[in-house]
């Protein structure tokens, strides 16, 4: 998933600085005339106003020494506050003039621009002396850009600088109401960990007990060899040429059940590479396959000025397509080698949203129209991507495939997209993973809520604690620095690479292959035992919409 913001939540008692680096960080991180530079930063409008110097806000930034104005700001800030700023302030990002402009003028960088742009309004005054507030998305604009093209770069500090007017004007309101939305956020998140560990707990008891000694290490490679092929696909019908690595088990007895898995937005087929490796050497035909219209090659097009968005709204329909041609293609490639009438889907964000969506979740329009109706959500960035599926022509979508058995969502895009009615129409083996950090596609309305919506009788919910949306390092540059990738191969004993290689594979031959020796790794008891500090682990298999509604309370 592209993050164009990142809002912290690092404090619950965050007030005036909660929502000043909120802003700041929006700013900052959207990447996304007038010689006139910015010479103070105000917050509120007459009769109760205060500000600092623009001069002031450089000096701390480059010395960390405060004069009068801003001290009077940072002794009001909480420590790890006062060091956030600083941090803000110093950062530079390596992004061009024609970069940011590039960005910004797509439609999701025009939503944020308009977003940011209720938060640093303009401010004037008629010939009556009254007041008036307009959207300051074109100041903002216009100072990103002059910031990015200057040779000092694109940081904060040049960003007030280059601002178009002699004053920036913060909305005080507007900022408390974010914070508090962000903030509530957090308490709930909190709260619904708890929830969940309490709910998994409870359920534990009805399970039967397990000899935990007797379970094999599954982050151990299998005993198959593993052969990758890489093949340019041609889905003559859609007019559409893609990607797709194979890995490829060498030896096995019998035609190999399919696993394929789909990145996500401005990512590529090598995020998921370790996790296909891994289940091939196990007996499965893994697919990773690249998505043409939101892959990293479409961004960096973007960044280039050879393609005018972040990705195509038709990747709504390609993606799931994509998969289905997959299989269709793997029968044909190695008849009676390939069981692709067995096979399951795996994704990560948008590509979450893809395999819902193979698994029989429907869009629904009405309720997407709701969702989006409010413009950009601070609390739930995903929307950003959902909400562009309104672009497509408004008419029944099935892209249920009966081929795929299982599908695996990590962090997936689906609440608004699909709402109640479309999550429900899932029927197969299901499984969600929510990451507690995440500030893309939060866990509790992306992940938690609709999985309290699914009636699919085999579902599972891992919850990991300490672990953000991930980012794929390659597409963006020194400002954006990744959160955990829940696949990411790690050295030693670090619990997230043994969750996703236990899991994931348990999951798949407990639901393609019914392997019964497989289903105590998916007992809460195991779950329990190998769960390790900083990323605990927490699985639920199931939760009514009623239980959510109490763990957020």
């Amino acid at each position: 998933m592209f993050p164009l913001v990142s809002l912290s939540t690092k404090s619950e008692t965050r007030t005036f600085s909660g929502w000043l680096s909120a802003i700041f960080t929006g700013v900052i991180l959207v990447v996304v005339s007038s010689a006139q530079a910015a010479e103070r930063v105000e917050f509120g409008i007459n009769p109760i106003k205060l500000g600092v110097s623009v001069k002031e806000v450089e000096t701390y930034g480059k010395e960390k020494r405060a004069g009068k104005e801003l001290d009077s700001f940072l002794k009001l800030m909480q420590e790890d506050d006062r060091t956030y700023i600083h941090q803000l302030l110093t950062v530079r990002s390596e992004f061009t003039a024609l970069q940011i402009s590039q960005l910004l003028n797509s439609a999701m960088g025009e939503k944020i621009l308009t977003y940011l742009g209720d938060l640093v309004p303009l401010i004037s005054r008629d010939a009556a002396g009254e007041i008036h507030k307009a959207n300051g998305a074109k100041a903002i604009r216009t100072g990103l850009v002059l910031a990015a093209g200057d040779p000092d770069g694109l940081s904060l500090v040049n960003f007030l600088r280059k601002y178009p007017n002699s004053t920036i004007h913060l909305d005080v309101e507007k900022g408390f109401e974010i914070t508090n939305k962000i903030e509530k956020l957090g308490k709930e998140t909190k709260s619904m960990v708890s929830g969940v560990k309490e709910l998994s707990t409870a359920l534990a008891q009805a399970e039967p007990k397990i000899d935990l000694k007797k379970l094999a290490d599954l982050t151990v490679a299998g005993k198959y060899r593993v052969k990758l092929q890489t093949e340019v696909l041609k889905d003559s019908k859609r007019n559409r040429r893609f990607v797709a690595d194979f890995y490829l088990p060498q030896g096995v007895p019998e035609a190999a059940p399919v696993v394929v898995l789909s990145h996500g937005l401005s990512s590529d087929r090598q995020h998921f590479a370790v996790v296909a490796r891994h289940l091939a050497s196990y007996g499965f035909v893994a697919v990773t396959i690249e998505h043409p219209g939101s892959n990293l090659a479409k961004l960096q097009n973007l960044l280039k000025g050879l393609t005018t968005e972040v990705f195509d709204v038709s990747e709504f329909i390609d993606r799931p397509k994509d998969v289905s041609y997959v299989l269709d293609d793997l029968a044909q490639r190695f008849p009676g080698l390939v069981n692709a009438q067995q096979a399951g889907v795996i994704g990560h964000s948008f590509g979450g949203y893809t395999a819902l969506a193979l698994a029989g979740a429907t869009i629904d329009f009405d309720y997407l129209t709701k969702g989006c109706s409010q413009g950009v959500d601070s609390a739930n960035v995903s929307l950003l991507l959902q909400c562009e599926a309104l672009k497509l022509p408004r008419q029944p979508y099935n892209f249920r495939d009966d081929r795929i058995k299982f599908a695996l969502a990590i962090n997936p895009v689906n609440s608004t997209i699909f709402g109640p009615k479309g999550i429900a129409k899932i029927k197969i083996p299901v499984a969600v993973v929510a990451a507690s950090d995440d500030t893309v596609a939060s866990a509790i309305p992306e992940q938690v809520k609709p999985f309290s919506w699914m009636t699919a009788p085999q579902r599972y919910l891992f919850v990991v604690e300490g672990v953000g949306h991930t980012t794929n390092v390659r597409s963006f540059t020194k400002i954006f620095v990744p959160d955990f990738d829940f696949f990411t191969p790690v050295k030693g004993a670090d619990p997230l690479k043994k969750y996703s290689h236990t899991f994931i594979l348990a999951l798949l031959q407990t639901h393609l292959n019914n392997q019964m020796a497989y289903r105590p790794y998916l007992q809460t008891e195991y779950v329990n035992a190998i769960s390790a500090d900083p990323n605990k682990l927490t699985m639920l298999r199931s939760l009514t919409p009623q239980q959510f509604k109490n763990i957020l309370r």
